[in-house]
Formats: C-alpha cells, structure tokens, sequence
C-alpha cells in the first residue's frame, strides 16, 4: 500500500484552513476569492490563463508566492501537467492595511465596509515562513527527491513578465527576520532527522528548542489553533519515518489514529500528551521496523514476514515465493540482520504475541496459533528462551502493572 502524497499534502493545507485547488491543463485557472472581490467592487474579473500557460511561465520545483495590490497573497507550483494554487489569504487584516488598499486603488469609501468584511472572511496566516517551509517539504515528496525546491516572490501569477519581489524586503514587511526562519528551518531538519534514525532522546532535546519558537496564532480559537500544529507536526513526523524505510502500512496505520485522536482531543492536556505519544511511538515505528541500508531482496522478504505472521514462513517456501536460491536467500539474510531467517521469524512472532498477553484474555494456545505457532509447548520454550520467563508469568506480570 502507497501513503497517498497528495493527500498529504492536502491535509497540511487545510489544517492552515486554505483553500486550494488542482488545474489540469486546458482548465482556466481562476479564484473563488477573486471573483468576490469584483463583484463587491463592480469590476469584471480578468479572463485567467490556462493552466497550460502558466506552466510555461514556470519552473518545476519552484514555489511561486504572490503579493497582489490588494494585499492578498497565494501559493503556486507545478505538479507533474497540473498546476496548484494555494489560497488566496492574508498575513494581516489592521485597519490600516485596508485603508492602504483603498488608497493605493482608488477605491471609493462607499465599499469600505463589504471590503472589510471580505478581508475578515479570507483565512489568516500570521506566519507566512512556517506555511512556505511546510509547503516546500510537501513538495520535496510529491516531486521527484532528487528536485532542488526554491521559492520566489511574485507580483502576479500568469503573466508573461512575473515580477520578482526582493525577498527581504518582503520578509521585513511581514516583521519576519531571515536568521529566525533559517535557524527554524536547521531545527527542524534536525528534528526530522533524529525522527528519521528513530533517537527518542535527540528528539525531545531538540522538540525543547523547537518549543522555544513562538508562532503567532492563525484562529482566534488558541486551542483549535493547536489542533492544527499538531495535525501539521503529525505529517511532518509521519514522512520523516517514510524516509527511514518503514512499511507504508505502518505508517498509515500509526498517523490515522493519531489523526483521530487530535481531532478528539477536548483540551491542551489532551493535546499535550498526543503529542508526547507521537514523538514515542514515530521513533518506537523506527526503531521496530525501519528497513534502510537492506538490499530490495531482503527487505520485501521481511515485509512479507511482519504483515504474515500466521502463514509458512520457513526458508523454503520464502524463497519460492521470491523465485530465489534458498541457500543465497540465508547467507544474505543473516549478513544483513545479523540473525538467520528462522531466528528473525521467531523473534517477530513472538514479539507480536507480547501484546496479545498483555492486553487480552485469550488461552496462550489461541494466542501462538494467532501469531503462526500452532505447538503451544514449542511457543513456551521459546518464550522462554527470549523472554526469561513463561507466557503466563509474562501475562501475570502485565496485569498486574
């Protein structure tokens, strides 16, 4: 099973709360938001450029961020034929913004009071650095890997003459300064990497520093607003484990229920603990099953033998099932895992087995069949063996705890 990028991406998008949408390439690509905008002022809206044509004015790997003259802003790149644009939002919505924008467009008093309802009815972005840093990271994974990602600040998106904003004049209109959002950028690569080799206590120590950034809030609600980061932070961890080689089904397995559980969560104590809990188990999910540095062979071998733990997982039936020599298919094996086939299998069923004593109530011999032993006596011995103590001694100890 493939973790759907795009969806991905979309989940990032709408936990800013962004409209968004996909032009294939003979659509015209226009904006809901726009077209409100004309028709509060009386204004015929533009005829848009079809997404064919604004491929051409673009790169691939490059996201375009436009400022237009009404102080709205939005996001644009290319995905494969298509084109994806982002918004429209604001970064600020003072009075004085408005009353700028009436002036600089000449635009008659008479329409300031709709004006200010439709700027209260955009979606804010307070911090437009982090949203740029999360949308370039969605884009590293829907593009090919090997793609530089870049930004660059646009006057308007379809025109054959796109005006490059400076950059640093832009961010310092935002209140923004270039070495906080490239000391966050280093944080957070750093914290996506210690993910990445599954080191809990790196990722706490540096999930402190993170902390210590404080992003201004995009909702009025502080606690709605904290959903978001967390949806945002549950993404983010959910690719870095993608990149450490970890099954797919593992993965969306893992960031479902936590997807669930943020959108059940009744409090910030809720939200607090989620969040210890994600950090946990992300790391726990690499260091259980993260497969990088093996050989294809062996890691679709070792696949098949965590998602088939009841069926014939003896070396020969493993490597018919491959189409390999049984005796190349162990030597490889056991090089790469430092472990034979037939110890790693055991090991695997038997840790699966542990949760199953823990937490529920069904005879040990249900339980060994449940994970591929169908010899109660033979899973006692080996429980044993790795265990140090008994199946039931083992469940009595859980209990008990």
């Amino acid at each position: 099973m493939e973790i759907d990028v795009f969806q991905q991406f979309e989940e990032t998008v709408q936990a800013f709360g962004l409209p968004y949408h996909k032009y294939q390439a003979q659509e015209t690509v226009e904006n809901e938001a726009e077209r409100r905008l004309c028709k509060i002022l009386g204004t015929e809206p533009e005829i848009g450029k079809t997404a064919e044509e604004i491929a051409e004015l673009c790169t691939e790997g490059t996201l375009y961020i436009k400022a237009d003259q009404y102080q709205r802003y939005g996001m644009l790149f290319l995905y494969g034929t298509s084109v994806v644009e982002i918004g429209l939002f604001m970064v600020d919505t003072t009075e004085e913004i408005l009353q700028g924008v009436m002036e600089k467009n000449q635009i008659p008093v008479i329409f300031q009071k709709e004006l200010r309802e439709y700027y209260n009815s955009l979606p804010l972005v307070k911090d437009l650095s982090v949203l740029e840093s999360l949308i370039m990271v969605n884009m590293k994974y829907l593009l090919d890997e090997d793609t530089e990602i870049i930004r660059t600040y646009i006057e308007y998106f379809g025109s054959e003459d796109m005006v490059p904003y400076n950059e640093l004049q832009l961010l310092e209109e935002n209140k923004v300064s270039m070495e906080t959002i490239e000391s966050r950028y280093k944080i957070e690569e750093r914290f996506m990497e210690a993910i990445r080799s599954g080191n809990l206590e790196r990722v706490l120590e540096i999930e402190k520093i993170f902390s210590n950034y404080r992003l201004s809030p995009r909702l009025a609600s502080k606690f709605r607003n904290d959903q978001n980061m967390l949806i945002v932070l549950n993404t983010l961890m959910r690719r870095a484990v993608q990149d450490a080689d970890v099954h797919p089904a593992h993965i969306d397995h893992l960031s479902t229920d936590f997807a669930n559980k943020i959108e059940m969560a009744k409090n910030g104590g809720d939200l607090r603990t989620i969040s210890r809990a994600m950090i946990r188990k992300y790391c726990m999910l690499v260091q259980n099953h993260s497969l990088a540095g093996h050989s294809k062979m062996v890691r679709d071998v070792m696949n098949y033998i965590d998602f088939n733990l009841n069926e014939d997982l003896s070396l020969n039936v493993i490597a018919e099932k491959y189409a390999v020599n049984a005796s190349y298919l162990s030597k490889q094996f056991k090089k790469e895992n430092e472990m034979n086939l037939t110890e790693y299998v055991n090991r695997k069923r038997l840790g699966a087995s542990l949760k199953y004593l823990a937490v529920t109530d069904l005879p040990i011999q249900n339980i060994a069949e449940l994970v591929g032993i169908y010899d109660e006596n033979y899973f006692s011995r080996l429980f044993k063996k790795y265990q140090q103590m008994t199946p039931s001694k083992y469940r009595s100890l859980m209990k008990n705890e």
